[in-house]
């Protein structure tokens, strides 16, 4: 549906989709089969049925009156298409999430390279209230800048060494556990981590930074993100607000975005472009030290 996007609060966003006028008359008119089938509109159909029924015992079986029932049907089938009553009692209709064009979803909002796409879906970063991921590869994405968030906050705390220490692995697919190794969930995430032939993660070192030039602190941008993880919160308040010299952070991993498969399969359904098949993230918690340079 088309909305005046300065009238709608985040939350009401949260699902769009971005399309030119002429794609979106192109997925609001697409047609329904299922209720065509259901109606029985075609040369099979109910009504076609009722239609022959009617006129047979009228015609018979001589060959004008085959040529006439062709002739009648021929034209009804011409009028269908000239009234677009196909278009009217069958297309598929509105598509209930907002929608806009996609030169002004690139200036309103953000999106990953190479987007706004015309016919692709999006879902809103719950702690980026102008950025939009593609719905099928929401949920990964936003693991993926979680990591790469800590990395960045810790970096701004002081941090000297980043190790990662252990992980462990329980995914979910829909309401069920799925079978994944933890070195498939690490490179979900993008984590570089070695494992050992038991599949256990080995200790490691993933970053090292020199002394830093400032003190200690969370960058505005990743406000949002201390309100929502606590184990992120727990560090930054460990270090701005104590003495913390070394902290051990265990960062879990999962589904944040509650728009699932599901979802992503309706509007999927109705000709968007979603960014393919849903990718559910691993439900993993990974455990990592982190050292400190001393406070300036």
């Amino acid at each position: 549906m088309r909305t005046n996007f300065e009238d709608l609060r985040p939350e009401e966003r949260r699902m769009i989709l971005v399309a030119s006028d002429e794609k979106y008359a192109e997925l609001k008119n697409q047609t329904d089969w299922k209720k065509l089938l259901w109606v029985g509109l075609g040369p099979t159909g109910l009504l076609a049925s009722q239609f022959v029924l009617q006129l047979g015992p009228l015609l018979g079986k001589s060959a004008a009156g085959s040529a006439y029932l062709a002739t009648t049907w021929s034209s009804l089938a011409q009028r269908v298409r000239e009234d677009h009553i196909f278009d009217i009692l069958f297309a598929k209709g509105e598509i209930p999430i907002p929608h806009l064009s996609p030169r002004e979803a690139a200036e309103r909002f953000k999106f990953d390279l190479g987007h706004p796409e015309d016919g692709a879906g999006y879902l809103l970063n719950p702690c980026a209230n102008d950025y939009y991921y593609l719905t099928a590869l929401a949920n990964e994405r936003l693991a993926q800048e979680k990591l790469a968030v800590f990395m960045e906050i810790a970096s701004a705390l002081g941090a000297k060494r980043i190790e990662l220490t252990s992980g462990e692995f329980s995914a979910k697919k829909g309401e069920g556990k799925i079978d994944s190794p933890l070195p498939k969930a690490a490179g979900q995430i993008g984590l570089n981590a070695s494992f050992s032939k038991d599949g256990k993660v080995q200790r490691q070192v993933v970053m090292e930074y020199d002394q830093p030039k400032k003190s200690p602190e969370v960058p505005q941008k990743h406000a949002a993100w201390l309100a929502m993880d606590p184990t992120l919160r727990a560090m930054s308040v460990s270090r701005l607000d104590g003495q913390a010299t070394r902290v051990t952070v265990h960062l879990g991993f999962g589904s944040t975005i509650d728009v699932g498969a599901e979802a992503a399969a309706k509007i999927a359904d109705r000709g968007v472009n979603v960014g393919g098949k849903y990718r559910q993230v691993a439900e993993a918690t990974w455990s990592f030290d982190v050292e400190f340079w001393p406070k300036r």
